[in-house]
């Protein structure tokens, strides 16, 4: 997997999130005025991705049995 930094038509800088058989899985969705800034905010997806909850668009909770209490993982 990758993460790519890339300046857009419009002089934005933006990200782009790669799976490893490079395959695109996310964008920033937003250009940034600055470089350093689109390298922050695809390290916040680093950092927080991983803790991320899964839910459905009910705000129920997938996938997060182990920690939830919430029975047996539905898939």
């Amino acid at each position: 997997m990758r993460i790519e930094i890339y300046q857009d038509r419009a002089g934005e800088w933006r990200w782009t999130f790669y799976a490893s058989n490079g395959r695109k899985i996310a964008d920033s969705g937003e250009g940034y005025a600055s470089e350093y800034n689109a390298v922050r905010a695809a390290r916040r997806l680093k950092e927080l991705g991983p803790s991320a909850p899964i839910k459905r668009r009910d705000g129920t909770v997938l996938n997060e049995s182990a920690r939830s209490g919430l029975g047996p993982d539905p898939f």
